[in-house]
């Protein structure tokens, strides 16, 4: 001991500063260390958590994604069907006009034909009458000239009943 106060060092002194730092040091470990340890665990923790809820958050937004691309990829099989099932139908309705018109068409030249005839037909019968009459004209004024009376009455019988007969 001699020796420490030949150094100038109380020996009652140093207990007393060694019995208060460790007082101090069993204080400080009890009520600031082991919580301060206990608060860097729980964020350690929350941390860890956190990190792990954004792994999970990013797995989960590449399935939607991945999801929305095959539901994107079906809409547009759908789209495509739809279009090509549009398109024929409209080459169908496209057929069935084209072919009600050719009908029509048709219809409409058949009834023009017969048209046609018919007024070919009274047209003829119009020149045949007027014909007849022109000929039973000439004819009577001929057989003024050259028959009697009796044979232009007889003549033009034959002839009117020819005539007729004609037609």
């Amino acid at each position: 001991m001699e020796l420490l106060s030949k150094l100038g060092i109380d020996w009652k002194l140093l207990i007393a500063q060694i019995i208060n730092f460790t007082i101090l040091a069993v204080v400080l470990m009890k009520f600031v260390y082991k919580p301060v340890l206990a608060t860097l665990d729980r964020r350690s923790k929350m941390i860890e958590k956190s990190i792990s809820d954004s792994h999970e958050a990013s797995e989960k937004l590449k399935n939607i994604e991945k999801m929305e691309r095959e539901r994107t990829a079906e809409a547009h099989k759908q789209i495509g069907a739809m279009l090509d099932k549009a398109k024929q139908e409209a080459e169908e309705m496209k057929k069935a006009i084209v072919d009600e018109a050719r009908r029509a068409s048709d219809d409409m030249l058949a009834r023009t034909h017969v048209q046609l005839k018919e007024e070919k037909s009274r047209v003829l019968a119009e020149a045949k009458s007027e014909l007849s009459q022109i000929v039973v004209a000439a004819s009577a004024k001929i057989l003024e000239r050259e028959y009697s009376a009796a044979d232009q009455t007889r003549l033009a019988q034959a002839v009117a009943q020819e005539m007729n007969a004609a037609k």
